[in-house]
């Protein structure tokens, strides 16, 4: 078992979602229960903006999950791509394409997956996360 797979499982043993006050992650007894997020049927993205934590949503076999999260400086501008520090990780295979964003797939059975970031979620700092699924092998 790698580092990171190992990482990705002691984070999602824990049940955060949505977002949540930096004092209040550090104390296991203290994390809201979990909340699952839902995909706009126009275009099947989620978008967020707040403290990044954890998300959590049902999608269906076969599906790409794509992931991007931009952390906001205190003026609300991105961090450059090259500066951002968090990496997407979900409790799914990752899939490497040269597209945009992380990529999770294809999925192996139609449940409810994880998905958070490391080295640490953005705890006290904004961020913006899109989550979309697609059928199609993202290129």
């Amino acid at each position: 078992m790698t580092v990171r797979s190992c990482l990705s499982a002691t984070i999602f043993t824990l049940a955060v979602a949505g977002s949540v006050h930096a004092e209040d992650a550090e104390v296991v007894g203290k994390l809201p229960p979990p909340s699952v997020i839902k995909l706009n049927p126009a275009d099947g993205c989620y978008r967020y903006s707040g403290d990044a934590v954890r998300f959590a949503g049902h999608f269906k076999t076969g599906s790409y999950i794509g992931v991007t999260m931009n952390t906001l400086d205190a003026n609300g501008l991105p961090s450059p791509p090259d500066k951002e520090e968090r990496i997407p990780t979900a409790d799914i295979p990752e899939f490497r394409t040269d597209a945009s964003g992380s990529w999770f797939g294809p999925l192996p059975q139609s449940k409810t997956y994880g998905i958070t970031f490391m080295p640490r979620a953005a705890f006290g700092s904004t961020a913006v996360v899109t989550i979309c699924s697609r059928t199609t092998p993202p290129k």
